[in-house]
């Protein structure tokens, strides 16, 4: 595939003298592909080694799946795995348990595939350099997030089961036991990216606390995906229900 640079010759222009503008302007398509620049190979030796690193860790086979696992609306397989990993990985690195995990649907840029799952298969999914954060909120905050994504079926949440009729959430049950009530505070692992108003949430901009964990979410996948692949089971890609349309 031939990639274009455009060329644009302007006539008549100059950035020094005010009293010239600009009468013609014409443009010229150059080819640049293999024939008209050769690859260099002093630069290719160069980066060799580089490659064959980067090859070595994208090709790192974290674990297995039976199946492939797709994300879905209002609820899909990968949806629930991915929640429940950062719900385990976050609650590790954070030193105490956390309520639930929240990812935004529009962030997970892919689905795994059945058999071997790689690092490079994770760093499809979760191309960006997003920090897992850990936000305590209140009970009407909560409610609050759940009801935004909730509209639109974009609710991908972990630690939680939810109820939604017509675009709001009417139940929760959280899985440690807790309910939902409006004065009390709740820890949420989320993306930095949603905690900082992405996705129009800005109500989340002011929680009661905010902490950063240094933990990047595409690493937490990735150290959840290599320790369920140390137990020698693979996954099933199933969902469980946690989201139900009334």
């Amino acid at each position: 595939m031939k990639k274009y640079f455009l060329l644009i010759a302007l006539a008549g222009l100059s950035a020094c003298n005010t009293g010239y503008h600009l009468t013609n302007r014409t443009a010229n398509r150059i080819g640049v592909d293999s024939v008209t620049a050769p690859a260099d190979s002093g630069v290719a030796n160069f980066l060799k080694p580089y490659r064959q690193g980067l090859d070595k860790t994208m090709n790192e086979v974290l674990t297995r799946s039976t199946g492939r696992i797709e994300k879905g609306q209002p609820e899909g397989p990968l949806n629930d795995l991915l929640t429940d990993a950062l719900l385990q990985q976050a609650s590790q690195r954070y030193g105490k348990p956390i309520d639930c995990a929240h990812l935004n649907y529009g962030g997970i840029r892919n689905n795994l595939p059945e058999g071997n799952i790689t690092t490079g298969s994770i760093f499809e999914v979760m191309p960006f350099d997003n920090q897992l954060v850990v936000l305590t909120v209140t009970g009407t905050m909560m409610q609050q997030l759940l009801n935004h994504f909730a509209d639109g079926n974009k609710l991908v949440i972990g630690g939680l089961r939810a109820k939604i009729h017509e675009g709001k959430v009417q139940s929760v049950q959280f899985t440690n036991g807790r309910t939902l009530q409006p004065n009390e505070t709740y820890t949420v692992a989320m993306s930095d990216y949603v905690a900082e108003g992405g996705d129009n949430a800005g109500f989340l901009k002011n929680p009661v606390k905010r902490e950063n964990i240094n933990y990047l979410i595409r690493d937490a996948l990735i150290d959840y995906f290599r320790q369920q692949g140390k137990t020698g089971q693979p996954i099933n890609p199933l969902s469980d229900g946690r989201i139900s349309i009334e």
